[in-house]
């Protein structure tokens, strides 16, 4: 298991941050590029091509059954004649063996989730991606018990930039730690426009990374870092403050 170095832990007293909640593809390991690849292989047999470029300001934060959707009325595609359900289990197939052998967390990201953990504060996490997607990566990396709560798309019936994953997220967290978190107090991590705009909607600060796409389009944040290796609880509690 990852140990937080020392100056990542929270020194703070009486602090008024009471939970993260971290988005996974691009904020804990580096997988866009793998569900964008996926996404390839499934669907261009059916005439689907586009470039990464095209794929993070199409697609990304959505769902697969939301991308796919979109992808079937972007090409023109006959919506009828495709098994949307196959086509998904096919992609997070690929994907799950993608991340088994090349996922890897991105820098800051399970060092911060267990400095937060031993803050005490709560952690959860808030993701389109189904939810063995979320759990192999974390449990290779050793950071599986550090998450007290994984909202993956099958726990939701609408996804990012809608604001469900995170009220939810924010509801069951506050259940499981026996005190209703106030949204004011809980800090979202996210790289996607979407993502950001789905956790302000959410009611929560949001903290976005330059993992994924450019400052410009994460302006909505409440704070925009270009990585999370020098960013600890104490820091995000200032956020909340």
């Amino acid at each position: 298991m990852y140990r937080a170095p020392k100056n990542m832990q929270q020194e703070h007293s009486n602090p008024m941050l009471e939970a993260i909640i971290f988005d996974f593809d691009g904020v804990v390991v580096d997988s866009e590029p793998i569900h964008m690849a996926c996404f390839l292989r499934v669907m261009r047999p059916y005439g689907v091509e586009f470039t990464i470029e095209q794929y993070y300001n199409r697609y990304l934060a959505y769902s697969d059954r939301d991308a796919m959707t979109r992808m079937i009325g972007e090409y023109d595609l006959d919506g009828d004649s495709l098994d949307i359900n196959a086509l998904i289990a096919q992609k997070s197939a690929m994907v799950q063996e993608a991340l088994a052998r090349t996922a890897s967390p991105l820098p800051g990201s399970i060092e911060l989730m267990q400095a937060a953990r031993d803050a005490g504060l709560g952690l959860a996490i808030c993701s389109a991606a189904l939810g063995e997607e979320v759990r192999q990566p974390l449990r290779r990396a050793g950071a599986l018990d550090l998450v007290q709560l994984i909202i993956a798309a099958e726990d939701v019936e609408v996804h990012k930039p809608d604001p469900a994953g995170y009220i939810l997220a924010r509801r069951k967290l506050g259940e499981i730690l026996g005190r209703e978190l106030a949204p004011e107090r809980c800090v979202a991590i996210e790289d996607s426009p979407g993502g950001v705009a789905a956790g302000k909607a959410a009611g929560l600060c949001v903290l976005a990374v330059t993992n994924t796409v450019g400052a410009d389009r994460l302006a909505a944040a409440d704070r925009i870092v270009d990585s999370l290796a020098d960013v600890t609880p104490a820091s995000l509690d200032e956020m909340v403050s």
